[in-house]
């Protein structure tokens, strides 16, 4: 008679999230949101001001996995700390969350936190809010547009690029109104020259709705 497989200990899994190899530390993430879910979080926020880059990076991808459950501990870990590693670590667990549960709906907690995160004294924290804003998609249209037309240069660029991605009627209409405004930077409208490409590529490998 097989028998079954022991369930690793929490300590063991937070052994293999510091291995080298990305595919041990997914095995115990994984087993970490089916297992240990209540206790792993708590230590995985921890984990976002490790000196070990490769620990902390593991704990960002493990923190994404968790999805609902790492939302509001996320912003309030955003909003207490004073250490732009961990408030970017924050912002960037909150891609891994967008990008792992394409479509799902983020709570207003977790929309300030990205929000605030766009006025961050540090610029790696708000570069790193526009491409999660971009991964969180539709929802936060409203705050990459009004970053586009902002006065931060390399947040607008990103924020351009990431509203490519976003198949909706209003990136064309911001990407337009951005081309044609004699405001624009000539930085950023490079790339919303570059953006209108893709948005036009993007809908031309959409299926055609009347046919579905």
């Amino acid at each position: 008679m097989l028998q079954a497989a022991s369930t690793p200990s929490l300590d063991q899994l937070f052994e293999d999230l510091g291995h080298p190899n990305p595919y041990v530390q997914t095995e115990a993430f994984l087993a970490m949101v089916r297992h240990h879910a209540e206790p792993a979080l708590p230590r995985l926020l921890l984990l976002l001001d490790h000196e070990d880059v490769v620990r902390r990076r593991a704990a960002v991808r493990a923190l994404g996995a968790f999805a609902e459950r790492a939302m509001l501990p996320l912003a309030e870990k955003f909003h207490t700390s004073s250490d732009c590693t961990v408030r970017a670590s924050c912002v960037k667990a909150y891609a891994q969350i967008a990008s792992n549960v394409p479509g799902i709906v983020f709570p207003s907690e977790a929309m300030a936190a990205l929000e605030a995160a766009l006025q961050d004294d540090s610029p790696v924290v708000g570069i790193a809010a526009v491409m999660a804003l971009g991964q969180v998609g539709e929802q936060a249209l409203p705050l990459l547009i009004q970053v586009c037309r902002g006065r931060n240069e390399a947040q607008a660029v990103a924020a351009v690029n990431a509203l490519a991605s976003i198949d909706h009627p209003d990136v064309t209409g911001c990407l337009v109104s951005l081309a044609t405004s004699e405001a624009t930077d000539t930085y950023v409208r490079e790339s919303v020259d570059s953006a209108l490409v893709r948005v036009e590529d993007l809908r031309a490998r959409q299926p055609s709705r009347s046919s579905s």
